[in-house]
C-alpha cells in the first residue's frame, strides 16, 4: 500500500522518473530474486533448468501476444482503440496481484518450516512488495487509468498476500509448481520492465536521470537481496 500511495501523491515528482525506477525493480526482482529462487527449488525437486528457462520465455511471449492481440482487436473497431491500453494495464496489474498471491503462499509454507524463516520470508515479501504497490500503480497508470481505478488495483494487491498465506492453511502447494510458477512470473515482469516500462520512460525525453532511476531501481533490489542472504 505504502509504495502504491507514495506513486500517487508524489504528483511533483516526474512520472518518467518513476516509470524508469520501476522497471529497473521489475528486473532485477526476475533475475535477482524469482529466477534465482525458482532454481533453488528445481535442484531440490529434479525440475530441470532448461524447463524453467522456457516457462520464462513462454511467459514473456504470452504477455507479449496479450498485448499485441488486444491491441489489434481494439485496433479493428473504430473509435474504441483508446480502450485497448486500460484492458491491457488491467492484464498486467492482475498478474502482479497474482504474483503478491503468491509471495503469501511463499509466507505461509516458510511458516510451516519453522517461525524463524517465517519471519525471514516474511520480511523480504513485505520490504520488495513496496515495489509491487509502485509497480501496480505504475501500470494502471501507464495505461491510462484515473488515479481512483490505480488506487482500487493497489488494494487488491495488498490483499492478495493475505490471502495466499491463509490458503496454505487448507492445502499444501507442491514444492515444483511453485518453482515452475516463480520462472513465469519472472518471465512476465521481465516483459513488464523491459518492453512495456522502460521504453515508456523514455518516450518523451532521453536523459541520464532516467538511467539512473534504472539502474537505482536494480540496485535496489540487488542490494535487498543481498542484505537477506547473509
Amino acid at each position: 500500500m505504502i509504495g502504491g500511495i507514495f506513486t500517487l501523491r508524489r504528483s511533483a515528482v516526474n512520472i518518467n522518473m518513476v516509470f524508469a525506477f520501476a522497471a529497473g525493480a521489475l528486473i532485477g526482482i526476475s533475475f535477482f530474486d524469482l529466477l534465482p529462487e525458482s532454481i533453488s527449488i528445481s535442484m531440490n525437486t529434479g525440475i530441470g533448468v532448461s524447463l524453467l528457462m522456457s516457462v520464462v520465455v513462454v511467459a514473456f511471449l504470452v504477455f507479449h501476444t496479450l498485448d499485441q492481440c488486444i491491441l489489434c482487436l481494439h485496433t479493428q473497431k473504430e473509435g474504441r482503440l483508446e480502450h485497448a491500453p486500460q484492458f491491457s494495464g488491467i492484464i498486467k496489474a492482475s498478474g502482479l496481484s497474482l504474483h503478491s498471491f503468491l509471495d503469501g503462499v511463499a509466507i505461509g509454507t516458510a511458516f510451516y518450516v519453522g517461525l524463524e524463516l517465517g519471519l525471514v520470508v516474511a520480511f523480504a515479501v513485505v520490504f520488495h512488495d513496496f515495489s509491487d504497490g509502485l509497480n501496480t500503480v505504475t501500470v494502471m497508470l501507464r495505461s491510462g487509468s484515473t488515479q481512483r481505478t490505480a488506487f482500487s488495483w493497489l488494494v487488491l494487491d495488498s490483499v492478495t498476500p493475505l490471502l495466499g498465506a491463509a490458503v496454505t492453511l487448507l492445502a499444501a502447494i507442491p514444492l515444483w509448481i511453485i518453482g515452475v510458477v516463480l520462472a513465469f512470473f519472472a518471465g512476465e515482469f521481465i516483459y513488464l520492465g523491459a518492453t512495456d516500462l522502460l521504453p515508456e520512460a523514455h518516450r518523451h525525453e532521453n536523459s541520464l536521470k532516467l538511467l539512473f532511476a534504472t539502474v537505482l531501481g536494480i540496485l535496489v533490489i540487488f542490494a535487498t537481496t543481498q542484505a537477506l542472504r547473509l
